[in-house]
């Protein structure tokens, strides 16, 4: 799983410590180690990226081949 440890400050108790931010869920809450208090980071304040633009997709030209000849009459 992706993502980082951040210093966080409980706006509660005012104590610090650190929790894990994961990239996946930007918006999860964060819960104080020492008073238990549950609160939104900045990040989890964000409004969520969007979703990356699919790949274009290419599509290979048709092969184009010379006709057959046609048989000449005899």
């Amino acid at each position: 799983m992706k993502g980082t440890q951040r210093r966080l400050v409980c706006p509660q108790c005012g104590k610090v410590f650190f929790a894990w931010r994961p990239d996946d869920l930007p918006g999860a809450k964060v819960k104080c180690y020492f008073c238990g208090h549950q609160f939104e980071d900045d990040v989890a304040r964000r409004p969520p990226l969007p979703p990356p633009a699919p790949a274009p997709v290419s599509v290979p030209a048709p092969e184009t081949s010379p006709a057959p000849a046609e048989p000449k009459p005899n």
